[in-house]
């Protein structure tokens, strides 16, 4: 009925961590939208793009060796998190219509930019896929920034810094 399978011993992973690898923080880079979709939170509460963009030109980074500027990181794929073009928020959930930052629409600021740095209509906006299909090839400068990721504590229902880090795309500005 079932395959008899030779134990393996697993050494100890208590102390085992993920090691992400991270393109260094930068300004002004140069991207072009690889893919464009839309994600949804779990709770289906805000919907943001979902965008994989690949870097154009590359960061300028020191040779380890001779000191020298080379450009690396050329088509490293880099990817918008949940929060960074949001389209749509449930005002409704608990908390947020009392939060200042939510009634001042600032989730929506990353999308604004990014409209704004590829020259799209910030009025009349309709994303579908005629939408997202038309970002693809198009190129932008953003801020690659790193930012330490957070949980919610399930006993607390604070959020807590977990000690890992992950890029954050800032800044979406026109290629001039």
């Amino acid at each position: 009925m079932f395959d008899v399978t030779e134990p393996v011993d697993v050494q100890d992973l208590a102390e085992v961590k993920e090691e992400r690898s991270l393109t260094p923080p930068a300004k002004g880079v140069k991207v072009r939208i690889s893919k464009a979709s839309i994600q949804t939170t779990k709770d289906k509460d805000i919907k943001s793009l979902k965008v994989e963009l690949r870097i154009v030109d590359g960061i300028p980074m020191p040779d380890k060796e001779s000191g020298e500027i080379e450009m690396r990181y050329q088509n490293k794929p880099l990817f918008t998190g949940i929060m960074d073009l949001v389209i749509w928020a449930d005002q409704t959930v608990k908390g947020r219509e009392a939060k200042a930052w939510w009634q001042k629409k600032q989730h929506l600021v990353g999308l604004k930019q990014f409209c704004q740095a590829l020259e799209i209509p910030l009025s009349g906006l309709q994303v579908n896929d005629e939408f997202l299909s038309g970002l693809l090839g198009k190129e932008l400068l953003i801020d690659i920034a790193h930012e330490e990721e957070s949980v919610i504590n399930p006993t607390s229902g604070e959020r807590e810094k977990t000690g890992t880090y992950r890029e954050r795309l800032r800044n979406f500005k026109k290629v001039s």
